[in-house]
């Protein structure tokens, strides 16, 4: 890990059990792709957003007390996501969720909005995720991965980092009569 990642913002409103109820830890991460497993990179396109490169990754989590297994031991039941019009909405920053539905409903493959079935499709692989804890197991239990004490921790609520989204603007060109947007 580097540090926080650009999108982080501990000040998200949580539920009762301390599930944020938006985007809310993100992680900024450097590595040497020479070194990587290509079995946990993918390419990936995303409309509206260009190519990016999905990269699986393990974060060992020590349960060190009670509070961590209760904050570890939440069902993709408990964890509700905003859905969004994208189209729109999302970009321009206006509008409230259309719904909120759980990981559990958005694994099934569809959801219900506004009384219209809506096929969901997973950004991550859940067999892939699997397949990555047991391989970050074995390297602890081998001693190829030492878990050391944390060099530094991601801000918390009260840190006053918080998300701000760029806001497109205008940009004009000169000689250009015409704005565009970038």
């Amino acid at each position: 890990m580097v540090y926080y990642g650009t999108q982080h913002d501990p000040e998200v409103k949580r539920t009762d059990n301390g599930v944020p109820t938006g985007g809310a830890g993100t992680i900024a991460l450097m590595g040497d792709m020479k070194k990587m497993n290509p079995a946990f990179l993918r390419g990936a396109s995303m409309t509206g957003y260009g190519v990016s490169i999905a990269v699986g990754i393990g974060i060992p989590i020590p349960i060190l007390d009670e509070e961590m297994v209760q904050a570890t031991a939440i069902s993709d039941a408990d964890i509700l996501a905003p859905v969004v019009d994208y189209s729109e909405d999302y970009p321009e920053f206006k509008g409230k969720p259309l719904a909120r539905v759980s990981y559990a409903q958005l694994r099934s493959g569809k959801i219900s909005v506004k009384g219209k079935e809506i096929r969901t499709a997973a950004l991550s692989s859940l067999p892939k995720a699997r397949e990555i804890a047991q391989e970050l197991k074995k390297w602890i239990q081998q001693g190829a991965f030492l878990i050391t004490r944390p060099v530094e921790t991601l801000p918390d609520v009260g840190s006053g980092i918080t998300m701000n989204p760029l806001k497109e603007r205008p940009v004009r060109k000169p000689g250009l009569k015409r704005h565009f947007r970038l």
